[in-house]
């Protein structure tokens, strides 16, 4: 780590030392929500967020699931 941070928000300034965290960090001004859940269709801004939030789909069915034994 050389703490540099090449890449900068043209918005806020706040810069960062990796593209791909730029980009995830001007979807909060924009609102972009790129990733959708294909089960109910929530979208949100980053892949971890989406995924987190499938896992309230999985207990569900399994709650589901478990109860109809």
């Amino acid at each position: 780590h050389t703490g540099q941070k090449p890449f900068q928000c043209r918005i806020c300034m706040r810069s960062f030392s990796r593209s791909d965290h730029l980009t995830t960090h001007i979807r909060t001004h924009t609102g972009e929500k790129p990733f959708a859940c294909a089960e109910c269709g929530r979208k949100f801004a980053r892949s971890d967020e989406r995924k987190r939030h499938a896992k309230i789909h999985q207990r569900q069915r399994e709650r589901k699931n478990n109860g109809s034994s």
